[in-house]
């Protein structure tokens, strides 16, 4: 361990389910980001946990043994890392609803990219881990109207619970009339897509107002399959692409970590029902099985490192 680290012992990790369920299913092209990052033998999955510090290095005067921290780091009992890798959880906060911080920070890039603010109207397809992120930066900024499409009835459930205003239950080329009605007849004037589902960015870009924005927060492992539509040039839409890494006007993993958890402590990120399923480490197997086979009812599926010494 080096003096700029610190040793963590993990309590809680939640499932990233879009995402880790394409690792695993190998749901990508080849030359695709996923399988340049994801690919055999180099299999990771897991992306979002809550810590405690079990000892820290001789450089390291910011963490102490026994804080609760929370990390960006795969599925582990133990880690080591930077401790500028790692932010504190503040004293309050329910560990299992801040393990949500990792989805919380992927879906601000798109609510940073898209500048939500009062007055914006906000169309997201897709009511997912990361879409229900998406929902509650909406609602915290106070956009002017917040629409939720989904298949799932309990998803909507969900969203409704975390700030939107009105959902859309089933298949999105099913409702284009009562899209189309969103802001006095406007549309959306944002369209976030959150699915991950190359069809999904045709539906979207019919779905965005004249000089709209639509944000692809949900990547494909087919970008190919992606097409644009003559709604791209005939309504002078933009197409802006976000991601967890993309670093951007000085919105450093530290820096939204702390405005989830302050939007959290002040009840303003509502995220109460969203764990729906717990296992323990051992149990990974049936855990993944209900994330591929019962999406449409599970949201949060947490990992208990607690349960034994690991």
């Amino acid at each position: 361990m080096g003096a700029n680290d610190v040793r963590v012992r993990t309590i809680y990790s939640v499932m990233s389910i879009g995402t880790e369920t394409t690792i695993l299913h190998q749901k990508y092209d080849p030359g695709t980001h996923f399988a340049q990052w994801f690919s055999f033998p180099q299999l990771k999955t897991g992306v979002q946990a809550i810590a405690t510090v079990e000892q820290t290095g001789a450089a390291v005067d910011e963490f102490s043994r026994g804080d609760i921290v929370f990390m960006r780091m795969a599925h582990g009992s133990h880690q080591v890392l930077a401790a500028e890798n790692l932010s504190l959880v503040p004293p309050g906060i329910d560990k299992k609803n801040a393990c949500w911080c990792g989805l919380a920070k992927t879906a601000f890039r798109a609510a940073w990219a898209a500048e939500f603010r009062y007055g914006t109207s906000v169309l997201i397809i897709g009511a997912g881990p990361v879409g229900q992120m998406a929902i509650r930066w909406a609602s915290a900024a106070g956009v002017k109207s917040l629409t939720v499409a989904d298949l799932s009835e309990k998803r909507l459930e969900h969203a409704t619970r975390g700030g939107a205003r009105a959902t859309l239950a089933g298949d999105i080329k099913d409702h284009k009339d009562t899209i189309a009605a969103i802001d006095d007849g406007r549309g959306p004037s944002v369209v976030i897509d959150t699915t991950g589902n190359p069809a999904a960015f045709a539906h979207a870009l019919g779905a965005a107002a004249k000089f709209g924005t639509v944000i692809l927060l949900g990547d494909t492992g087919y970008p190919d399959r992606q097409h644009l539509t003559s709604d791209l040039m005939l309504k002078g839409l933009t197409i802006q692409a976000t991601h967890d890494s993309h670093d951007r006007d000085g919105w450093t993993q530290r820096r939204i970590d702390k405005e989830f958890f302050d939007l959290v402590a002040a009840n303003r990120f509502g995220l109460d029902g969203l764990i729906t399923h717990e296992f323990t480490p051992e149990e990974c197997e049936k855990a993944y099985e209900i994330a591929e086979q019962q999406r449409g009812d599970a949201m949060g599926i947490l990992y208990d490192w607690t349960q034994r010494d690991y």
